[in-house]
C-alpha cells in the first residue's frame, strides 16, 4: 500500500519537471574550442600587419582545418563591424590609433553551434608625430600621404599611403602640405594635404578626415569658385607674443591669395586680397609663395607677396585697422635701392629663413634666362633690401628643378637632374655635392629645409641638441623612373658642413611615391 502511495507522489512531480523545462534557456555546448589568440594584439597602425592563428579543436581532439567546408569564421570589431572571413588572419592594420573590442567566431554549419574568442586590439599611431610626406603616385598622379613615424626616441618606422582608411578621398596632383602649430582658443593645429582636386583638413590627433572638410567650404566664409583650389597655406609668425600666427594666408592655382586674421577663435578666409581696395574684385594674380620671417615673435606683421601679372614685389602688413589687412599694396624702392622691386622678371622660388634674423630670398628670371637672387630682411615688420646676386657662377641652374635656401649659412642649393650643386652666396661658387649618390635614372623632386613651427611657441625647449639641429638638414626626395611599381621614391636627410661648401647623407627612407612636399609634423 505503501509502494502504490509513493508511486501515485512522484509521477506528479516527474510531470512537473517535463512541464517546467520549457522555462529555462538550455545552451547547448557547441563541441569544439578555441585557443591560441592573446587577450591583447598590440600593432601599429598602417606599418604592421594584424596576424593570428587560432586552433580550433574538436570534442574529440581533432584539429579543424581552415577550409573545413563544414565552418565558417568571422572576425569582427566595434570599429567595422566585419573585419574578415577567414580563420587565419594576416592584413594590415589599418587603424586609427586607439583600443578595440574584438571577437573571432567560428560556427559548425550543421549545427549552428557556435563558440568565441574575445581580444583587445591596440593600435598605436604612427601619425603621432614624424615626417609627414607628400607624394603623387603612378601616371594619374594619385594624391597619397606617407609618414616617417618616431614612435619613439630610438624607433622610427616608415608608414606608407596612410590616408585611404583615415577617410581622405582619392584625390589627384598632390600640391603642399599647409602645417601651423597655434595655441589659439578654438583653431589648434592645422594640417591640410593641399592638391589641384582639393584640400582637406585632417583631426590634429588622429588625422582622419572626410569630404566635410574640403578646405573651401570648412574655412572660407565665401567659398572661391569651384574651379579654383587651394595649392599653398601658410601661417605668419606671431607678433610680440607666444600664442602663434596673427594671420595665415592661402593662395590658389587661380593666383588669388586670401588672409585668416587671428586673435579670437573662429577666424575665416574671406574676398580675396590681391586687391587695392577691401573686399575688391582681385586685380592681379600672385605666385604660390609668401615670404616673411620664421626668426622669432615679434617678426610677423609684414608679408612678400609676388604679383606675377605686373612682375612686381607687393607687401601686406597687419596694419592698424582690418581694412588694412584685406590688400596688398606695391613696394616703394628705397633710396639707393639695391634693386626695383617692379622686377619685371619671372619668379622662380621665393623662402623665408632665419638667417640675419629673418631674411626672404627670392630666385627670378628675365626675359633672356639670366637668374638672380634678392634678399629681404623682414626681421624688423619691415621691408629691408639686404642682398643682391647678379652673374651666378652656378653651372645648369637654368635647368635646375627644385631650390632651397640655407638658414644658418648663405647657402643656395639647386637641383639638377639627379645631382644637387651648393652655391655659397658670399663667394659666388658653387660646389657639386658627391651626395646623394643616385643612378642615371633618377631624379631630384624636392629640395627642403623643415624649420620647426613649435620654436615660435617656446616649445620644443626639452628636446636634444641633435634633435634640434635637424631642422637645418637639407631633405632631398627622389624618384627612379626604371621603378618597376609606384614606389621608387627616395627622402634623405643631408646635415649640412658650412666650412667644406658640403653635405653629408645621415638617413635615406625608400618605398614612397614621387614625392611632392615633406613636413615635420612637431609634437
Amino acid at each position: 500500500m505503501k509502494h502504490h502511495i509513493l508511486f501515485l507522489l512522484i509521477v506528479p512531480l516527474l510531470a512537473a519537471c517535463v512541464e517546467e523545462k520549457g522555462n529555462y534557456a538550455y545552451t547547448e555546448r557547441p563541441g569544439f574550442t578555441i585557443s591560441g589568440i592573446p587577450e591583447l594584439v598590440e600593432v601599429l597602425g598602417n606599418v604592421e600587419r594584424l596576424a593570428l592563428q587560432p586552433v580550433i579543436t574538436s570534442r574529440t581532439g581533432e584539429i579543424i582545418k581552415g577550409d573545413d567546408p563544414n565552418f565558417s569564421f568571422l572576425y569582427r570589431t566595434g570599429y567595422r563591424d566585419t573585419l574578415a572571413r577567414v580563420m587565419t588572419l594576416d592584413t594590415m592594420a589599418n587603424f586609427t590609433s586607439g583600443t578595440y573590442d574584438c571577437w573571432f567566431t567560428a560556427t559548425d554549419r550543421r549545427t549552428g553551434l557556435a563558440a568565441s574568442a574575445s581580444f583587445t586590439l591596440k593600435v598605436t599611431s604612427t601619425v603621432y608625430e614624424g615626417y609627414m610626406v607628400l607624394c603623387n603616385e603612378g601616371p594619374e598622379e594619385r594624391a597619397r600621404l606617407d609618414m616617417i613615424a618616431r614612435i619613439s626616441a630610438d624607433r622610427v618606422v616608415t608608414a606608407h599611403d596612410v590616408m585611404p582608411a583615415l577617410g581622405l578621398p582619392t584625390i589627384h596632383r598632390a600640391a603642399s602640405i599647409a602645417y601651423n602649430q597655434t595655441g589659439y582658443t578654438g583653431t589648434g593645429t592645422v594640417i591640410y594635404l593641399l592638391t589641384r582636386e582639393g584640400g582637406y583638413l585632417l583631426d590634429e590627433t588622429t588625422f582622419t578626415t572626410d569630404p566635410d572638410r574640403e578646405i573651401k567650404s570648412y574655412h572660407f566664409v565665401v567659398p572661391p569658385p569651384d574651379n579654383e583650389r587651394i595649392i599653398y597655406y601658410r601661417a605668419l609668425v606671431g607678433t610680440g607674443d607666444m600664442w602663434g600666427p596673427k594671420a595665415t594666408f592661402a593662395i590658389s592655382d587661380a593666383g588669388n591669395a586670401y588672409a585668416q586674421f587671428f586673435g579670437s577663435a573662429g577666424a575665416a578666409f574671406e574676398s580675396p586680397i590681391n586687391t587695392s581696395a577691401p573686399v575688391g574684385d582681385p586685380e592681379f594674380r600672385v605666385a604660390p609663395f609668401v615670404g616673411f620671417s620664421p626668426a622669432r615673435p615679434g617678426n610677423g606683421s609684414t608679408a612678400l607677396f609676388y604679383d606675377i601679372d605686373n612682375r612686381r614685389f607687393v607687401g601686406w602688413t597687419y596694419g592698424a585697422n582690418e581694412a588694412a589687412r584685406k590688400v596688398l599694396f606695391p613696394l616703394a624702392d628705397p633710396a639707393g635701392a639695391l634693386f626695383s622691386y617692379q622686377t619685371g622678371m619671372e619668379l622662380l622660388h621665393m623662402e623665408g629663413t632665419r638667417y640675419s634674423g629673418g631674411l626672404v630670398y627670392a630666385l627670378l628670371k628675365d626675359d633672356a634666362g639670366k637668374r638672380v637672387i634678392y634678399g629681404v630682411n623682414m626681421s624688423g615688420n619691415g621691408f629691408a633690401q639686404e642682398a643682391k646676386y647678379e652673374n651666378l657662377n652656378a653651372p645648369d641652374l637654368d635647368r635646375a628643378t627644385a631650390y632651397a635656401f640655407h638658414s644658418q649659412y648663405p647657402f643656395f642649393f639647386y637641383a639638377v637632374d639627379n645631382k644637387v650643386y651648393l652655391h655659397n652666396l658670399g663667394a659666388n661658387a658653387t660646389y657639386l655635392q658627391s651626395a646623394p649618390a643616385l643612378a642615371p635614372t633618377e631624379e631630384i623632386t624636392l629640395l627642403k629645409f623643415n624649420l620647426y613651427k613649435q620654436i615660435n611657441l617656446g616649445a620644443l625647449s626639452d628636446q636634444s641638441e641633435e634633435f634640434m639641429s635637424r631642422q637645418f638638414e637639407l631633405i632631398v626626395g627622389s624618384y627612379d623612373n626604371a621603378a618597376a611599381d609606384h614606389n621608387g621614391g627616395k627622402l634623405g636627410l643631408y646635415p649640412v658642413n658650412g666650412v667644406n661648401n658640403s653635405i653629408s647623407k645621415r638617413l635615406e627612407y625608400s618605398g614612397f611615391a614621387r614625392v611632392v612636399d615633406v613636413v615635420y609634423r612637431e609634437r
